[in-house]
């Protein structure tokens, strides 16, 4: 049977975008959790043309990534740390609201982005082109917000085990779950959080101020919305 609504995540770097697929549960299906993974799959960011089939049939899509070079609103802004005077207005929202700062700054010049930036670019460009409009996201504070408080590294064993655990109460574990790495699974709590954005979950983090520039930083929603408040362990 032809799935219906499809929330697709991205994780990208410069080499590799990490790509899932999450489609709503058998409804015969009670024992379940709400969503289930339709499709996962690596792309090489020089052949993206899979992508576009992705976009054209996403309900919505989810991004780790800024969608172009900042406008720098905040450059005169000296409540801003120096960092975050350049940013762009949804990377300080997110500090500002959620208490989560990213670790990087997009640019103001496109030629001083780093090179995953710049994959980035080209990725919302290829999903705006089959007519979508991506969310974008921090997997990292995703995460904190799934758990209601901090999680472990992804880099260790033990991060990464809290994430698969987190991640489980909302989607079913597909076979193989517990080799993914944690691009994948950045990928799938991208793809959560499109699907709280439709279900009216989901937290957009910008600013509404005139002279800003419209972005933000979407979370999903956490367990006050309806999860557990347990922590992973």
């Amino acid at each position: 049977m032809r799935p219906g609504r499809r929330f697709v995540g991205i994780d990208l770097g410069a080499r590799a975008l990490h790509v899932v697929t999450l489609t709503d549960r058998d409804p015969d299906d009670d024992a379940a959790p709400g969503l289930r993974v339709h499709d996962a799959r690596v792309l090489d960011p020089d052949a993206l043309d899979p992508l576009d089939a992705i976009a054209a049939d996403a309900t919505a899509i989810a991004i780790d990534a800024p969608g172009e070079p900042s406008r720098g609103c905040h450059t005169s802004d000296p409540a801003l740390a120096p960092k975050f005077r350049t940013a762009r207005c949804g990377e300080i929202a997110l500090g500002q609201q959620a208490r989560i700062w990213v670790p990087w700054t997009t640019p103001v010049a496109a030629a001083d982005a780093p090179g995953w930036m710049h994959v980035g670019f080209a990725t919302w460009a290829r999903c705006r082109a089959q007519g979508a409009e991506p969310l974008e996201v921090y997997p990292a504070g995703a995460f904190r917000v799934l758990a209601g408080g901090t999680v472990p590294p992804k880099s260790t064993p033990v991060g990464l085990r809290a994430r698969r655990d987190l991640l489980a109460r909302a989607v079913t574990p597909p076979p193989g779950f517990a080799m993914w790495s944690h691009d994948g699974l950045d990928a799938t709590v991208a793809a959560l959080t499109a699907a709280d954005r439709v279900r009216g979950g989901a937290t957009a983090h910008g600013h509404d101020d005139p002279g800003c520039d419209g972005t933000a930083v979407w979370l999903p929603a956490g367990p006050a919305d309806g999860g557990s408040t347990d922590a992973p362990g």
